[in-house]
């Protein structure tokens, strides 16, 4: 509390200042921009300026040890603010990101009254103050640079980075995503499909907990002790535990042996055995874990206690990992920390901190950190890009989709036509399958699905990347259109008789939400009695507001 009371004092001036300082520094390192900047001419100038920005802050992410900074960064108060309620947590992770670029080791944990305790002074205060006001720097400039992407002009303005040129379809375009993205900021995100599922059921694999980062401070639920036997409590704090079933994890790995293939890297089944051993920790032994997870994403250990927490629980995982991820030599709890240790730090495209904070015999596992890691390393592509695992990840997506649909009021009759319907309309051919269907009163909605991944050239805003994912939606739109018209035309088939529905939807469904300008693919094709719109392309989460799935 002592320090984040002294950072909401200072914060004020002190922020502005460095802000200030830091804005000059970057762009008295580069000739002045004295014309309006191309979308391309901007994103070699914003790129250029990242770069230099980056470096000042990685000169001062020296000055103290990573698990020194992310044990102030986790106590700041709500320093950050902005348009969108997504900014706060995106900085947030960009300034983690740059302090773990520290390469300071710290000999151990200082401990008071068994808290972690590292010193505060005014000096210190104003270095974590200054980290804060360079990262909103570089997060502006990672805001023009994916704006560039999408087409964006810049013109030059006084003392300040470029300011947009005016660009009403574009801006109009990025207006909605952004409302879009800020409505259902999870998705599914970068795995293509659902890879982790919020409820743990009967014969699922052992459960994990993961946490997610609020926008702000507040009360939240939480236990003193452990799960098992602890007392049910409140903590101010910033982040939300969940329990995890990787039971999907293992339905995906189930399918690629079949093809021979292999889409996942090596840390991959290392982030699950950490993450299950903690989460056994969590359940039966921790003292005051979960006042630390709650409050600031993190829990402490000893490293001879965190070894032997592995030891104990390898021996029940190995059977079940040796099956997943043949062969992943994951015998010993030194080879899941080396390969943990491993995971590569990169600063643009925004990745994940380490999982781990290495000080001499103590170690801090970062939660959020392992939590963005896993949800990385389950993306469903594999390093060529094949497309069998293609196939493997877009039957999944399809089949998640169809229980998505069936756990809502559109669960679809036995006399609905069943997902994989091939309709042969009379006066054409064959038309596409439909991946998922549902069926409400007298309206038969077809659902293509595109198991399309955020991948972190799309993060970054690659202009081609985004170029051809939103002409792929913009297809997927205009096909599917296609069908429905030639349905409706056409409601007695070949192999079909839709004559009963009055109406036919039909909508494109893509795990997170996609970017494209406005037009056929963002137009409301139906809005439910709740006032949520469906869109002729919608991401996982708006698909399932529009079903009403939060209603059951």
């Amino acid at each position: 509390m002592e320090f984040a009371a002294l950072a909401e004092r200072e914060w004020p001036q002190t922020g502005t200042v460095w802000r200030q300082q830091g804005l000059k520094a970057a762009l008295g390192a580069h000739p002045r921009v004295e014309q309006e900047l191309d979308p391309q001419t901007a994103g070699e100038y914003f790129t250029v300026l990242r770069q230099t920005t980056e470096a000042t802050i990685r000169d001062l992410t020296q000055s103290y040890p990573s698990v020194q900074w992310l044990w102030y960064l986790r106590r700041l108060p709500d320093l950050f603010d902005g348009g969108l309620s997504t900014t706060g947590p995106y900085d947030r992770a960009l300034m983690d990101l740059m302090a773990a670029t520290s390469n300071k080791a710290c000999s151990q944990l200082p401990l008071r009254d068994g808290q972690i305790s590292f010193p505060i002074t005014d000096g210190i205060m104003r270095r974590v103050l200054r980290l804060a006001a360079m990262t909103i720097t570089l997060s502006d400039i990672h805001s023009r640079l994916r704006r560039a992407s999408k087409g964006i002009a810049f013109r030059p303005q006084p003392k300040d980075l470029p300011t947009d040129v005016a660009n009403a379809p574009v801006h109009d375009a990025i207006k909605l995503y952004d409302q879009r993205v800020c409505a259902h900021p999870t998705g599914l995100t970068s795995p293509g499909t659902l890879m982790l599922s919020p409820d743990w059921r009967d014969g699922d694999p052992p459960p994990i907990f993961l946490v997610s980062p609020l926008p702000a401070w507040g009360m939240l639920p939480t236990w003193q002790g452990a799960l098992h036997q602890g007392t049910p409590m409140t903590t101010r704090g910033r982040f939300t535990p969940h329990l995890i079933s990787l039971r999907e994890v293992r339905a995906v790995l189930a399918q690629a042996p079949a093809h021979s293939i292999r889409w996942w890297e090596p840390e991959l089944p290392a982030l699950i055995a950490l993450l299950q051993a903690l989460s056994y920790y969590l359940t039966h032994y921790t003292s005051a874990g979960w006042l630390s997870l709650v409050r600031y994403g993190y829990v402490s250990l000893r490293r001879e206690i965190l070894n032997e927490l592995l030891s104990r629980t390898l021996p029940t995982l190995h059977a079940e990992l040796a099956a997943w991820f043949p062969p992943h030599n994951l015998t010993e709890a030194q080879r899941i920390l080396e390969n943990l240790d491993s995971l590569p730090l990169r600063l643009w495209p925004q990745e994940p901190g380490p999982v781990l904070h290495w000080a001499g015999p103590d170690v801090l596992i970062d939660f959020e950190a392992a939590s963005r890691h896993l949800n990385r390393l389950c993306t469903v592509v594999g390093p060529t890009h094949d497309p069998q695992v293609a196939k493997v990840r877009a039957d999944h997506f399809e089949q998640t989709v169809q229980r998505l649909i069936d756990q809502t009021p559109w669960k679809p009759s036995q006399s609905a036509p069943s997902r994989g319907f091939k309709p042969r309309p009379r006066s054409t051919e064959v038309l596409t399958d439909f991946d998922a269907v549902g069926e409400r009163d007298n309206t038969l909605l077809i659902v293509s699905c595109k198991s399309h991944p955020y991948t972190a050239s799309y993060d970054a805003g690659d202009h081609k990347t985004v170029r051809n994912a939103a002409s792929l939606v913009r297809h997927a739109v205009t096909k599917w259109a296609e069908v429905v018209a030639t349905l409706t035309r056409s409601p007695v088939g070949a192999n079909y008789d839709f004559s009963r529905y009055r109406r036919i939807l039909g909508a494109v469904c893509l795990p997170h939400t996609p970017y494209t300008l406005l037009g056929p693919a963002t137009e409301v094709i139906d809005t439910n009695a709740q006032g949520q719109p469906l869109r002729a392309a919608n991401s996982y989460d708006e698909l399932a507001t529009w079903l009403g799935a939060d209603e059951r």
